[in-house]
């Protein structure tokens, strides 16, 4: 737990907090990922996304942290949100099964125009207690997401805080994190600090999605494995709070505890 909380720290730039809490839902007992995040736009798009796939010929991995903000990948998120980072240390998260070898962080190093030794790299497995913890603080990640896609300027949020259930390990990697983005799409509570009340919003929560009501199991079935293939939509959490700074306050989105519970196998 430990690890995946200072890895969640790492992966948003140490521009976010992270703790886990005890939380209730229909008498069970789950653990929540409590996060709280300033300068949402740096930490989570510019930094915990995982945009970059770092590849070589036996090693496949999507990366995430602060690195990105150097190699500036995806470059269409840098151009809109504006920001660059040019520090010499390179510190990389990797979601993978296997540890890099000297090529991969050789290959970090080139893209980020570093040298290997300044090269720092974590590597977690989504089917880990690190990697559920990680999981568990992505909901201000993908509201952020979402809200880029709908062409709102995610600048205007200053702050931000999310609760998201952690899921539970599972025999299968992929199933465990299918239950982790159901956590976030179902039962993950996002609240914003923004600049106004904007439309924008009542788009932002995962129930607006054509997929909403089939979990991402099923949705990763149909889709071959495929995430792009699957509605982005469905990319959100399931409630969504937004206090404007011009004295708006209001709610979105709606939580579906049947469908959490089935998920994490608690309820037929």
């Amino acid at each position: 737990i430990g690890a995946g909380i200072l890895a969640a720290k790492i992966g948003m730039g140490g521009l976010g907090n992270i703790s886990l809490v005890p939380g209730n839902i229909d008498g069970f007992y789950l653990q929540f990922a409590q996060t709280w995040i300033d300068m949402p736009a740096i930490a989570c798009l510019c930094s915990q996304m995982p945009g970059w796939r770092v590849k070589t010929d036996d090693f496949n991995a999507m990366a995430f942290g602060p690195a990105r903000a150097i190699v500036q990948k995806p470059k269409d998120v840098f151009a809109a949100i504006d920001y660059v980072d040019d520090a010499e240390t390179a510190v990389v998260l990797l979601w993978s099964a296997k540890l890099p070898s000297a090529k991969e962080t050789d290959l970090i190093a080139k893209q980020c125009s570093t040298d290997p030794e300044c090269v720092v790299a974590l590597v977690a497995r989504h089917n880990s207690i690190a990697g559920a913890v990680l999981n568990g603080a992505r909901a201000v990640e993908w509201a952020m997401s979402r809200l880029l896609g709908l062409k709102y300027d995610v600048r205007d949020i200053a702050s931000a805080s999310s609760a998201v259930p952690v899921a539970p390990l599972m025999a299968d990697g992929q199933g465990h994190a299918a239950a982790s983005m159901d956590s976030i799409a179902y039962y993950g509570m996002v609240s914003l600090y923004a600049k106004a009340a904007d439309d924008a919003f009542r788009h932002a929560t995962a129930d607006g999605s054509k997929s909403y009501g089939k979990g991402f199991r099923a949705l990763l079935k149909d889709a071959q494995g495929d995430l792009a293939k699957v509605d982005p939509a469905i990319f959100a959490p399931a409630r969504l709070m937004v206090n404007g700074r011009d004295g708006t306050f209001k709610a979105y989105g709606r939580l579906d505890p049947a469908m959490l519970l089935t998920t994490f196998g608690l309820k037929a």
